[in-house]
Formats: C-alpha cells, structure tokens, sequence
C-alpha cells in the first residue's frame, strides 16, 4: 500500500529544513518530472514538431510548468499563456528563464491553433475558494480542446477533499508532486484524475513521506485464500452462513460469493428457498456455524424476529452486516467489536452516523466527506467500515484505506450482495476483520475486471465468475 496525504506543503517544507534542499530544487525536479512525461507521450519519432502549451497559474504550479516548457523547447515547440494577471517571483523568474530559452507567450488560446499537449498549472492543492466565471471558462475552454492533457500536481479546480469549484481540468495522467495526495481519490476525482504518477522531488519517497492515516491499496495487497495444506477437509475452512430475508436473491447472492471465495461450507438461513445444489438451507442459525452475513435482502422484522436474530449474533465468532440493519439501532450494539465488517453504501451511512449521534448528513454531504466521516466513524467504533463507493474506504481505529480498483461495471444491484459474501468467506477461513475487507474489496473489484465483457453487462454472476480467475500476485 502507497501512504496518501491531505497536503505536502509540510513534506515539502521539512525537505528544506531537515535535508537542506532548496525550494529551487524540489521546483526543478517538479519540472522534469513533468517534461518527462510529457516526452514518454510523445516519445515515437514524428516528422511533425508537437505543440505544448502551458496554462500558468499565479503560484508555484504555474511557475512548475514555465520550467517544464524550459526543458522541453528543444525538441518541442512551446507556448505559455497567463491565466491569472499576477505572478509570484518565483513564477516571474520562470517566466524569463522560459522566453529566454524560446518558449511563446501567447494572449489568445486560438491564435496558434490546436495543441498536441495542454498542461495545467492553473492552481494546486491550496484551492478553497468557488472559481469565478473567468477562470471556469477558460478550464471548460481547455477540457473542449482534442489534446494529451497532463496536470500539474491536482487537476485545477479540485481542492483538498477532491471535490469540484465550478470547473475541473479532466487530465488524461496527473503528475503529482512528491507524494499522493488524498483529493485525488476521492469519488468525483476518479473522472478527472486520468492516470497518477508521483514526481521525485529529490529525495526517496520513504525520506520524503511522514506517517499518516491514510494509505492506497495496490494490487499486491490482495491475499488470496490458496490452499497450501494438501490433508484437508471442508470443515477446515470454515462454515459460513448468510441470512435471507424478504429479497431471498441477495442472499443467495452472498452465499454463492462466499463459496467462490473458498469457505468450505455455506448454509443459506431461511425457509422455503430455492438455492443452488453446493448451498445448504438451514431453517434456524445453528451453533456450528460460526461467521456469518446479514442484512442484504432481509426486509423489516417483527421484535421477536429481532430479539431472536441479535440474541444469536453476539454469539458469533465474525459478522458481515450489509444493508437494511445499517438502518436498525440494535445494530450499533454489535459495531463495538473487532469481529464485525459493516458495509454500507453511501445512503445506509447517513443513517449509521445519525444512529450513533455522530451527525445528521444526507448522501451528497457523505460523499463531500467520506474521507473525514469514515475516519470518525472508525474512532468511535471498533468494528470494520467499508464505505462503499467509487473508491471504496476501509476504516478501522482511524486508519483509512482507499481501494481504487473499483470501476462502474460494478455499479449495479447484487454486486454489493457479492461483497458481503467474498467477506464473510475470507472471515470462514481465519482472515481477521480489517484483512478480509482489504482482500475482500480487492479481489472483487478485480473479479470484475477478469470477465471480458462490456461494463455496463457485467452481473453479480460475473463477478463470482471472475473471482475463479484471480492469480496470485
């Protein structure tokens, strides 16, 4: 996992105070890294000069992109224009530096006609305030034109909690200095964020990065359930049941994720069901199964339906609860313990928060503040949070991890089903809580792009389909 920062002007600044860089160098290597990519584009030999242009803030972006167009004037045919009417010094400097070495400054953006690369350095990560007309223009201007689009640390327009200020530049990669950041994870990012690169700045990420809260899940940090002992039984790998209510579906949904994900046994709790031959039926939970999922399709429940449900519950080993008991108050009863994963969509948390009094928010509020919610949320309970999403949270004691790999083929009914069983399965074989949703959040975003069909055809079948396929990494 990669760590993820709210800001790193203070990374920056204790590069200066602690390894005695300059804040010229951290500049220059913002520079090259920028040059750099944009001569890995374009790296295929043309009898045609490219067109860069870069669009020049007021800051230090701006001033990282006029040393960019320096670096690349030799082989390239560069141009700048001035998106703001004042400049710092250090962006002054850059400037001379830049027409010095034959970069164009340039008043109006159709007077030399169409660009092969547009780089932003409109603003940074500093932005809090709405963009005003002017400037929404311009970046609507920018994001109508045909070109490689490439930003400079944050996409212009997003600010620290990745959420739009009128306008943002939709880049095709985003070259963020020194080290992640967390805007550029959040939800509405993941459409203008393109693909992410970190510029060196001149020291070793592992010198450059302090603790945090925060962190990216990769690939690699998919630990699939292989069995390595050849003298086993079904009963070593646990017993797994799902709880199916009105919506018998979903349930049957999970139950099938879970078997797929290698639990050796998994009952489906119900009556009068018509399951899948490898599913067994249970008309009451029974001691031996010890991890269980519930919630997904269960649909409202008498009190002694209740008491009977949660009286059972507490005596489990591992709990998934999905769905309609992230809207019963007993729920919270259970959230104190490590032994529980909770998974809500977006909706289902505005009402956990206002259940344990941690605020009263609607779904658009929750996605303005997943990253801060998540983390609240985590330091009041000890269970497991996963926050699902575009990017999917995983919280637990304050830690957030963020899993990128989701995409919008998943975006659709079941799937969420689907999760609860991959976790519930991890949780049957051992994996404790927080190591069953990173795995378990990975291997079905990843699941789902194994089946080689059009994304907006891909069904929770596909995806269970898709779990089979998954290779160790």
């Amino acid at each position: 996992m990669k760590k993820l920062f709210w800001d790193t002007a203070e990374l920056d600044a204790r590069a200066v105070s602690e390894f005695g860089l300059s804040t010229e160098v951290l500049m220059q290597n913002a520079a090259n890294a920028l040059a750099n990519a944009v001569r890995s584009k374009f790296k295929k030999s043309s009898t045609k000069r490219r067109k860069i242009l870069g669009v020049v803030g007021s800051g230090n972006n701006g001033a990282d992109v006029l040393a960019a167009l320096r670096l690349l004037g030799g082989k390239f045919d560069c141009f700048a224009f001035l998106a703001s009417d004042k400049q710092n010094e250090i962006s002054k400097t850059e400037l001379t530096r830049a027409l010095k070495c034959g970069v164009n400054l340039i008043s109006n953006l159709t007077q030399n006609g169409e660009f092969d690369c547009i780089i932003d350095g409109i603003f940074g990560t500093g932005l809090s305030r709405e963009l005003d007309v002017r400037t929404i223009n311009l970046i609507n201007l920018l994001n109508a034109k045909p070109s490689y689009k490439l930003a400079c640390d944050i996409p212009s327009g997003l600010d620290k909690n990745g959420l739009s200020q009128g306008a943002v530049f939709k880049a095709d990669t985003t070259v963020t200095m020194g080290a992640l950041k967390l805007a550029l994870y959040s939800d509405f990012a993941k459409d203008f964020v393109g693909r992410i690169k970190v510029a060196n700045l001149g020291l070793p990420r592992e010198l450059y990065e302090t603790g945090t809260s925060f962190y990216k899940l990769r690939k690699s940090d998919l630990n699939l359930p292989f069995r390595v002992k050849q003298n086993a039984n079904k009963g070593d790998f646990g017993h797994a049941f799902v709880v199916s209510g009105a919506y018998s579906g979903a349930a049957r949904i999970a139950g099938l994720a879970a078997l797929t994900i290698g639990a050796g046994l998994v009952s489906v709790v119900g009556e009068n069901l018509d399951l899948e031959p490898v599913l067994m039926q249970s008309a009451r939970i029974a001691p031996k199964m010890r991890v269980g999922a519930v919630g997904m399709g269960l649909g409202e429940l008498d009190e002694a339906q209740k008491d009977e449900l949660f009286s059972e519950l507490k005596t489990k080993d591992a709990l998934v609860i999905d769905a309609d008991l992230c809207y019963e108050p007993r729920t919270l009863e259970l959230l104190n313990s490590e032994k529980v994963v909770i998974t809500p969509h977006p909706k289902e948390f505005t009402s956990l928060l206002e259940l344990a009094n941690l605020g009263k928010f609607d779904a658009g509020e929750v996605q303005k503040n997943r990253f801060k919610l998540a983390q609240i949320f985590s330091r009041n309970f000890k269970c497991v949070l996963v926050l699902k999403g575009a990017n999917t949270l995983i919280a637990q004691g304050g830690e957030v991890y963020v899993m990128t790999h989701g995409s919008a083929a998943l975006a659709k009914g079941g799937s969420g089903d689907a999760l609860s069983g991959i976790v519930a399965g991890l949780l049957a074989q051992g994996y404790d809580p927080l190591n069953a949703a990173i795995s378990g959040t990975l291997a079905h975003a990843l699941a789902a792009r194994e089946i080689k069909i059009n994304d907006y055809a891909l069904t929770a079948a596909d995806v269970i389909k898709g779990l089979k396929c998954l290779r160790k990494k």
